[in-house]
């Protein structure tokens, strides 16, 4: 592990750099990014050194953490091998972990649940989407047939007054557009069009309100996760309020462990 001299005397070479570079800085963002980085690193580093070597004693310097191992050895009457130990580290941090993990869960399932959500507000946009297209070709349809029926009848009647006047191509062209309107009124009548339209408006309303049932149970899968989290944090809360209680019999338990059972 890198000590903290070494780690300020880099965090200080990357602030002498990030110093040299801030004229060109200004261009690249990405740049500017990394100075800030650099920056940042060293107001830390700075920070930590202090904490080593500043005051009569140094928070975090090895004599105080020394002379204060030496008072508790003094005043509990446990070894500095013991208190130092990693199993009353490991009680401790039992109950930091415990306390930390409770809402992860219900934040998974309440992102699981956007997620879901998301997805099943675009599958009801959809299929409000085919609904409404479904009915336009309902109502449009009667209007369609009647428009290339009147095609058909003047296309028939044009050719046979164009033939009859010895108008050789329009009547040919009277008669294409006399059968492009036929094929399409044969078309729509193999199709039986009023079944097939409302079969398909009933297939889409069907598709429809299904959507819908299944956006308001997405829904409601979220409202359920959020309150779940908010359990979960009330819950956390008060375990934070109890924690240095907590810690303290975790720490009684590696210290004072039960008497094994008798024969």
């Amino acid at each position: 592990m890198t000590d903290i001299a070494t780690t300020l005397a880099q965090a200080r070479a990357k602030l002498a750099a990030w110093q040299a570079e801030a004229a060109t800085a200004a261009a690249s963002g990405a740049a500017q990014a990394q100075s800030a980085d650099a920056a940042w690193d060293a107001v830390a580093a700075i920070e930590a050194d202090k904490a080593r070597t500043e005051g009569a004693t140094p928070p975090i310097a090895d004599a105080t953490a020394t002379a204060l191992r030496g008072v508790l050895v003094s005043a509990t009457g446990l070894t500095a091998t013991k208190l130092d130990a990693a199993d009353l580290r490991t009680a401790v941090s039992g109950v930091d972990s415990a306390i930390a993990s409770l809402d992860d869960a219900a934040i998974t399932t309440l992102a699981t649940a956007l997620v879901n959500l998301e997805s099943t507000l675009q599958d009801c946009e959809d299929a409000q989407a085919s609904a409404d297209a479904a009915i336009t070709a309902a109502e449009a349809s009667p209007a369609i047939v009647a428009d290339d029926l009147a095609k058909a009848l003047l296309a028939r009647e044009a050719a046979q007054r164009q033939a009859a006047a010895g108008n050789k191509a329009a009547a040919v062209l009277a008669y294409v557009d006399y059968q492009a309107a036929r094929a399409r009124l044969a078309t729509a009548a193999t199709a039986a069009p009023a079944t097939k339209l409302q079969t398909d408006w009933n297939t889409a309303r069907d598709a429809q309100l299904s959507a819908v049932a299944d956006l308001l149970a997405a829904q409601l899968a979220v409202i359920q996760a959020q309150l779940e989290l908010s359990r979960k944090r009330a819950s956390m809360t008060a375990k934070l309020a109890t924690r240095d209680a907590d810690a303290t019999a975790a720490v009684d338990a590696v210290l004072n462990p039960p008497a094994p059972p008798g024969p």
